[in-house]
């Protein structure tokens, strides 16, 4: 498993464990998002600096966290593909998602 791969993984299993459920538009956005921050992540040459993972990590959770507070505003009871536009336009930047 190269670098990106192992990124990936890792920032698939958080939104697998997540603990508000994701509809399926949704979890096509966010899917995207995690291959292409984990391209990101390899390429900009910290696949494998814990520190910079554990910050990978903690904005994925922080991105999560924000859709999970958007669906609340939208009074909506799973995270929806605006839940995830709304959290990345309130966040943006945040590295390596945007």
């Amino acid at each position: 498993m190269n670098g990106a791969q192992q990124v990936e993984a890792r920032l698939r299993a958080i939104m697998q464990a997540w603990p508000l459920r994701i509809e399926p538009g949704c979890q096509h956005h966010l899917t995207r998002l995690i291959r292409d921050s984990a391209r990101r992540v390899e390429i900009d040459g910290f696949a494998f600096d814990a520190t910079k993972l554990a910050d990978v990590d903690a904005s994925f959770r922080l991105l999560l966290t924000e859709m999970t507070r958007q669906a609340g505003v939208l009074g909506l009871n799973e995270l929806h593909e605006p839940t995830f536009f709304n959290a990345l336009q309130r966040l943006c930047p945040l590295w390596p998602f945007c």
